[in-house]
């Protein structure tokens, strides 16, 4: 399933140890305007957008400077393997979602598109 295909969609309000941590996470990321968490089976799928530089619309500097850090703080956090994945553009159109996926994270209250 694509994420954006149906626009009644919403996300599972599953609250988890993970979904906590990634919330407490985001609120310390102020670079993340958006943060998605999936999980299935193997991994929980964290995908972010980013805040554009002051200076230009850039956002992979920041991204280049910290998405190992990010990654390795997201294992820590919720002690599952994470996929950290970065969205430019339109956040979060067109993310497939696998059969077996669950949102457990759609936090976006820096994101002013989704206000």
């Amino acid at each position: 399933m694509k994420l954006s295909v149906d626009p009644s969609f919403t996300a599972p309000q599953t609250v988890t140890a993970e979904s906590v941590a990634l919330a407490s996470w985001y609120d310390s990321q102020p670079a993340v305007q958006r943060l998605l968490g999936i999980k299935d089976a193997e991994k929980l799928r964290v995908i972010v957008a980013l805040e554009p530089t002051l200076d230009s619309d850039d956002i992979y500097p920041v991204w280049f400077a910290n998405a190992r850090a990010w990654a390795s703080e997201l294992h820590l956090y919720t002690r599952r393997p994470v996929q950290l994945e970065l969205v430019y553009g339109h956040p979060f159109d067109g993310i497939e979602i696998g059969a077996g996926s669950v949102i457990i994270a759609d936090v976006f209250w820096r994101d002013a598109t989704l206000s």
